[in-house]
């Protein structure tokens, strides 16, 4: 049982009993209908591993852990001293007649259950004339140095489990489960069973990935895109428009030619 244990980031948790446990793994085929109606399958995908625990924990551990220690401890009770007594009781013959030995010859009858004088039946036992006296019992005992609330300090931790999402590592039987993260926890007090506390739990298996952060060089700057075809025309710059407007005037104002 001290194989069976519930390892995580910064403690253990191990059950008392580990009662029930189921490990599933399962793979989904890929499915596409075709023109006929028929399915076909091209791949699989790998379900992620599932598993369940029932665990039965105690407020007193049955195997030394932390908190508790092995002790002597005394216990008495009460018995009689040794010795015999013999009983006599008269038994008349015929008032006793098993109905199975009626069937056998009426001679031997006759001598078992005939008349005449009383039998005596002896009976022997222990005297109960002597007064009972007290013995002692030593046996090791667990004893806790301090009140342990062992049953709802496993159940904090696993709702603790639950809550963060923490990954965790399940030893059970020789094998060693891992990356398995808890989606349900139950726990259930049966009546009459004072500090004894069951609880049924799920946990699926997860895929971790590792990222880094990676500088990159810097982004050259972007060229502008060659132009195809004619070039657009220049802009005219103002000594253009001057010279253009001079040449205009002279043509508009000037005489005939002689």
């Amino acid at each position: 049982m001290s194989d069976d244990l519930i390892q995580y980031d910064g403690g253990v948790l191990v059950a008392d009993i580990v009662s029930q446990s189921s490990v599933t793994d399962a793979t989904e085929l890929t499915q596409y209908a075709v023109e006929d109606g028929s399915l076909i399958s091209d791949h699989a995908i790998r379900q992620p591993r599932t598993m369940s625990l029932t665990l039965v924990q105690t407020d007193t551990p049955i195997s030394e852990t932390n908190g508790f220690a092995r002790a002597m401890q005394a216990l008495s009770y009460q018995a009689r001293p040794e010795g015999e007594q013999t009983t006599t009781v008269p038994v008349r013959q015929s008032e006793f007649r098993p109905a199975p030995l009626m069937a056998l010859s009426s001679g031997i009858q006759s001598l078992l259950f005939g008349g005449g004088p009383v039998k005596e039946l002896k009976l022997t036992g222990l005297k109960a004339d002597r007064a009972p006296y007290s013995k002692e019992l030593k046996v090791d005992v667990l004893a806790a140095g301090a009140p342990v609330d062992r049953v709802n300090l496993f159940y904090a931790n696993l709702l603790s489990l639950l809550e963060t999402a923490t990954p965790v590592l399940v030893s059970m039987k020789g094998a060693t489960y891992v990356d398995l993260v808890l989606t349900s926890v139950n726990r259930t007090d049966s009546g009459g069973h004072t500090g004894k506390s069951t609880f049924s739990i799920e946990l699926k298996q997860i895929s971790t990935v590792e990222t880094q952060t990676v500088e990159l060089p810097p982004v050259p700057k972007a060229k502008a895109p060659k132009q195809s075809g004619a070039k657009p025309p220049a802009e005219t710059t103002p000594e253009q428009k001057a010279k253009a407007r001079t040449q205009l005037d002279q043509i508009l104002f000037a005489g005939p030619p002689q």
